[in-house]
């Protein structure tokens, strides 16, 4: 019979545990997301045991990957989920979620695999509304690319192009506006995304940000969503 409530019992240790059982859902979701924060940014390294926990809502399985990324994600922050095959782990793999956060069926086996990079690491960072941001998304662009150990001439093109993308935000965005660096086999993703709907056009005077971000790119685009739009480059990192 399904339980009414969802429980958090952390067991503490070198690595803590978080030890998850009940149902997901909107409500409970936040409760998890707001001390799994706090156990990443406290310790660093977290278990999260997921064995006894009924996902109402699989979607809501995001919050693992969003609040790993906010935190920093690999190396500064990493997670491994405890599970055993079931509809938790189905959603997991399904959703994509796993390249992200490993999953391990005991606690031996999830402290091994905290020190593995996964296959996708993502860092996403509120910026500063003012110039400021463009100054402060260099250098978090640039301690990514030493802490993920990019090959010479990444880091440089990477921060001119998050010096053109958080530019162009503060000029043509509106909103809250957010850094998202990913990294995986198609190389390094540098967005900013903010709540405007437009974009300037790259051959216009206007968008002459765009036509250097073109340039020093493998590739860019815009994707748009229920409110705003994140503006991308990719550098191939191999």
């Amino acid at each position: 019979m399904p339980r009414n409530d969802l429980t958090c019992r952390l067991d503490d240790g070198s690595v803590p545990v978080l030890v998850l059982a009940g149902p997901l859902t909107v409500r409970t979701a936040t409760r998890v997301e707001t001390a799994l924060r706090k156990l990443l940014f406290d310790r660093g390294s977290v278990l999260v045991d997921v064995r006894d926990l009924e996902p109402v809502a699989p979607a809501l399985l995001a919050l693992f990957t969003s609040t790993l990324s906010a935190a920093g994600g690999w190396p500064s922050a990493r997670l491994v989920l405890l599970g055993r095959p079931g509809p938790v782990a189905v959603a997991l793999r399904r959703s994509g979620m796993l390249q992200e956060i490993r999953i391990a069926p005991d606690r031996e086996q999830g402290r091994a695999l905290l020190g593995l990079r996964p296959t996708r690491i993502r860092r996403v960072i509120e910026l500063p509304d003012t110039v400021l941001g463009v100054r402060f998304a260099r250098a978090l662009v640039r301690e990514a690319c030493r802490e993920w150990e990019l090959p010479s001439g990444v880091p440089a093109r990477a921060e001119l192009v998050a010096d053109e993308l958080v530019a162009n935000a503060l000029v043509h965005g509106r909103g809250n506006r957010s850094l998202l660096l990913t990294l995986d086999r198609s190389g390094l993703r540098v967005g900013v995304r903010d709540q405007g709907a437009g974009t300037p056009d790259p051959d216009t005077t206007s968008g002459q940000g765009l036509r250097v971000v073109a340039e020093l790119a493998d590739g860019w685009g815009t994707t748009r969503h229920d409110v705003g739009k994140t503006v991308w480059a990719v550098l191939r990192t191999r």
